[in-house]
C-alpha cells in the first residue's frame, strides 16, 4: 500500500476569475502555485537544500533522489 500523488499540472478559477495553474511535486504532493519567485523548480531546490529530496518510493522501493 502506497501513497499516489496526482501529476502534471492543475488548474483553478478564483471567484474572481482568475486562473491559478498549480503543479504538482512528485516528492511530497504538494500543490505548488506557479507564480513570479516560486515555481515548483524553486520547490525542489527546497527539497535538495533540507535533505528531504530523498526517499524510498513506497510502490517500487527504490530510492529516489530528486
Amino acid at each position: 500500500m502506497g501513497v499516489v500523488f496526482p501529476e502534471g499540472t492543475v488548474s483553478l478559477t478564483t471567484a474572481d476569475g482568475d486562473t491559478v495553474i498549480l503543479r504538482i511535486c512528485e516528492l511530497c504532493g504538494a500543490a505548488v502555485v506557479e507564480a513570479g519567485g516560486t515555481d515548483l523548480a524553486f520547490h525542489k531546490r527546497w527539497h535538495r537544500i533540507t535533505g528531504s529530496g530523498n526517499w524510498l518510493d513506497p510502490v517500487t522501493g527504490r530510492h529516489v533522489v530528486s
